[in-house]
């Protein structure tokens, strides 16, 4: 299965390079509206045109850091090296998980869409006997969802 990973940071991250960035631009070029306007497309293109990946195969996880549909960063992850799977509460009643990897930087998976990827992923963790920490915050996140389907 293939999800798609909605990155909150990105934006917040635009935000602070465009500030940042227009001030240098300013300061060698002089303010100019003309300036700003194209600046301000070029990094609207740029946040716009990157996509994240995470697939969940038979036998291992695939992480794709995509811009403009090329892959730049691509990660598989086999079942060895992970050393655990923690699931968390991210933002106000977000799930969130972060896998630990043996050896390398442990990937943090926000907001994918659709939800039931933490589920999937639970089952790859359970069928390759990976070791699975539930936070008590993810816990309260579970039992809601689950009162809300019985309530439908």
């Amino acid at each position: 299965m293939e999800y798609h990973i909605n990155a909150l940071r990105w934006s917040t991250i635009s935000i602070f390079f465009v500030v940042i960035l227009w001030n240098i631009l300013s300061d060698y070029y002089g303010s100019s509206l003309p300036l700003f306007l194209l600046y301000l497309l070029f990094v609207a293109a740029l946040a716009t045109s990157v996509q994240l990946t995470f697939k969940i195969q038979n036998d291992h996880l695939v992480y794709q850091v995509l811009l403009y549909k090329r892959s730049i960063i691509k990660k598989e992850i086999y079942p060895d090296r992970v050393n655990q799977m923690e699931f968390i509460r991210a933002g106000w009643a977000k799930k969130a998980a972060i896998i630990k990897v043996d050896k390398g930087h442990n990937i943090r998976l926000v907001v994918l869409q659709p939800p039931k990827a933490y589920d999937d992923l639970i089952v790859f963790a359970e069928k390759h006997d990976i070791a699975i920490v539930k936070t008590n915050d993810y816990l309260t996140l579970e039992r809601k969802e689950e009162r809300n389907k019985r309530k439908d």
